[in-house]
């Protein structure tokens, strides 16, 4: 019965339900008169299906008025009000062109009288936009023209604000027909992803940096150790200003006095290293200090959470 609605509007207000021009021999205004003929087949049975088919016959024929008007009438009677008023100014913009007045006449008619049905949503913003922000509305993109009184399809949607550099602020709202919405944006938190890799490569070098002291350290005992064990037969004489050890085999203290200078150097390395981790570390903390929280985040990937912090 409603598809049989449908059908009446369209054939008694403009003749919607004809073909939209001669058949012509291009073989892209052949599919899409075809798909035409289809959707009004299936208007009785499947009103859903048949929108599909006008939708699909107007990206094969683009130019075709009437196939625009079916298709801004579907979205009409399946309750997808500013789709519908946006299609119906389009229609009417094109047929006042062609000098198409039935055409032009219907499209207006449908536009006043959805007019009082047609949701607004506005964007308030908390504190002025930051530079290259964007603002997405179920993946269409919003110009910052729109942002007031923008027009929607009453249901539910997903907005997001981002900006380089920060967090993107997401939200889902619902808005029922004829509803002006005010939706709040806060300020987009800073992202603080930089800042915990600079914490988190300090740490790690830090801990590098003390591990290095420490094997500096043991090595150099090893080498102490040694070299008494190799200098323990020894005598020590005097060789003009300098004492030396003479011994009958010098091969064990040199080894020794080689791993006490490899102590020495890892040592060195590891203080460099506990300097730089150091700093690192605590030149991070006061900016991750400041307030750092997890959120709930929905991205092209699936849902998952991201750490934000207040700046």
């Amino acid at each position: 019965m409603f598809g049989r609605r449908l059908q009446r509007s369209v054939a008694g207000a403009v003749a919607l339900l004809i073909a939209t021009g001669t058949v012509s021999a291009d073989d892209k205004t052949e599919r899409a008169d075809r798909l035409f003929e289809e959707g009004k087949a299936m208007l009785d049975n499947d009103l859903a299906a048949a929108c599909l088919k006008f939708e699909e016959s107007l990206q094969f024929n683009s130019q075709a008025i009437g196939t625009l008007l079916n298709v801004a009438l579907c979205d009409e009677k399946l309750g997808r009000y500013a789709s519908a008023v946006a299609k119906f100014g389009e229609a009417r913009d094109r047929a006042k062109e062609q000098g198409m007045e039935v055409h032009r006449k219907a499209a207006e008619e449908h536009i006043q009288a959805l007019a009082a049905k047609v949701p607004h949503l506005t964007l308030a913003f908390s504190e002025p936009p930051r530079a290259q922000t964007t603002i997405v509305i179920d993946d269409r993109l919003i110009p910052f023209s729109s942002i007031a009184n923008h027009p929607v399809d009453p249901g539910a949607h997903d907005v997001v604000v981002s900006a380089p550099g920060h967090v993107a602020y997401k939200a889902r709202f619902e808005i029922a027909a004829g509803e002006a919405k005010d939706l709040a944006i806060p300020p987009l938190q800073k992202s603080v992803s930089v800042q915990s890799s600079r914490r988190r490569i300090g740490r790690i070098t830090t801990g590098a940096g003390i591990a290095a002291v420490g094997t500096g350290v043991v090595l150099g005992l090893v080498a102490k150790r040694k070299f008494d064990a190799a200098t323990e037969d020894c005598n020590r004489i005097t060789v003009g200003m300098e004492k030396v050890w003479q011994c009958e085999s010098t091969g064990e203290a040199r080894s020794a006095h080689t791993l006490g200078t490899v102590g020495t150097v890892v040592v060195g390395v590891g203080l460099v290293a506990v300097g730089v981790g150091a700093y690192l570390w605590l030149s991070g903390r006061g900016e991750s200090e400041r307030r750092v929280s997890v959120v709930p985040h929905v991205g092209p990937e699936g849902p998952g959470i991201a750490a934000v912090g207040r700046f």
